[in-house]
């Protein structure tokens, strides 16, 4: 490269340090309590971008000249863990084993299933009754509609259902559901001291063990069509005059005040999950928060992530105003195996993706 060109080069070069600085801090955020330090925890969410930006600045350097791609490696290598929650894979992908049982956890967003549309013409109870799961569990579900006359006929491959738990949330249609092919033994709630979320505890008889799922439902950001769409101008302009500070102030007020709840509602699940006597435990559900977060990584110190261990890419399962994360999640013990987890891209009928994963008894 001639001389001057490398001159040129320098400030670009300042900002992929900058850059590759910004992406460590981003990577290791969820290491800060959430509860105390809201605001810092967000930074996980700018995570994919700032890993675009270093991929991008890794190839311009590919390109023009190799020896500054260190910044940006290096960054990777420091990142590792982080880079493959986000986006792992697993391309020795190996079959279910035929012992293996299929779960599916899926936020239904339940506007979409009423008493009045509960029939095999609905989209939902047809992706149910072809999914082939052996444990499914619903949240935001209106407990109303599998209830009725019509509803009660559906699904008969789960004679085993559990529609709520009494005063689970204030908000009737947040309830949470699990339909089993295998004896539901219990059934409790974990308060989450949330009125519009909530946890569930079933205990399920599967051969002589007992499984142990909790159907999570996280704090939800609470975001109204205007923080939705000021979230959608700053990534698609963010220089644009129609972006009001006020709205984005507005915007970061929420996702700081909902994930320090979910920050201490992470703290009760897993405080629950320890105290644990089976060895087969599961922690599924909405969490309303991404692969780098305070949240997952809390879990996480007790628990396996399936996606990750058994998933491939970024499997993004909210769908809606480009807030494109994964914040669905099946975590599981150690006592279990998982197979094949995948984000299901082809349902439409929420705001969802359903996340559906194999576990396999492991001892």
């Amino acid at each position: 490269m001639k001389w001057y060109l490398k001159i040129l080069f320098v400030p670009v070069l300042v900002v992929n340090l900058l850059t590759a600085l910004l992406l460590l801090v981003c990577a290791y955020s969820p290491m800060l309590p959430a509860e105390y330090m809201p605001l810092l925890s967000l930074a996980g969410l700018a995570f994919p971008f700032v890993l675009a930006a270093n991929v991008a600045f890794f190839l311009l350097w590919l390109l023009f000249y190799r020896p500054f791609i260190l910044v940006s490696l290096v960054a990777f290598v420091v990142c590792v863990p982080q880079i493959r929650a986000f986006f792992p894979l697993n391309v020795a992908r190996q079959e279910p084993p035929a012992e293996s049982l299929k779960l599916v956890s899926y936020n239904i967003l339940s506007s979409n299933l009423k008493a009045s549309t509960a029939n095999r013409d609905n989209p939902l109870i047809t992706y149910l009754e072809g999914c082939g799961a052996d444990i499914v569990c619903l949240q935001e579900f209106p407990f109303a509609a599998l209830k009725s006359k019509s509803g009660k006929e559906l699904l008969a491959e789960y004679p085993y259902r559990s529609y709520q738990v009494s005063d689970l949330s204030e908000l009737k249609s947040h309830y949470l559901c699990c339909l089993s092919k295998y004896p539901i033994l219990s059934v409790e709630k974990v308060d989450l001291n949330s009125t519009g979320n909530g946890c569930a505890r079933y205990r399920i008889l599967h051969e002589e063990d007992t499984i142990v799922v909790y159907n999570c439902h996280l704090q939800s950001n609470n975001l109204n069509a205007e923080n939705k769409t000021t979230y959608e101008d700053l990534l698609t302009d963010p220089n644009a005059e129609k972006i009001k500070a006020e709205g984005t102030r507005e915007l970061v007020k929420k996702l700081r005040e909902s994930a320090s709840m979910r920050a201490v509602q992470a703290g009760i699940v897993l405080a629950e999950v320890t105290r644990e006597t089976s060895p087969y435990v599961i922690v599924c559900g909405d969490f309303n928060d991404s692969p780098i977060s305070y949240t997952r990584r809390l879990l996480t110190q007790e628990l396996t992530d399936a996606y990750v261990r058994s998933g491939n890419g970024p499997g993004f399962s909210y769908n809606k105003n480009k807030l494109f994360y994964r914040i669905d999640h099946i975590l599981h013990s150690p006592a279990f195996e998982s197979y094949d987890c995948t984000v299901d891209r082809t349902v439409k009928t929420s705001d969802h993706y359903p996340i559906t994963c194999y576990l396999k008894k492991a001892k």
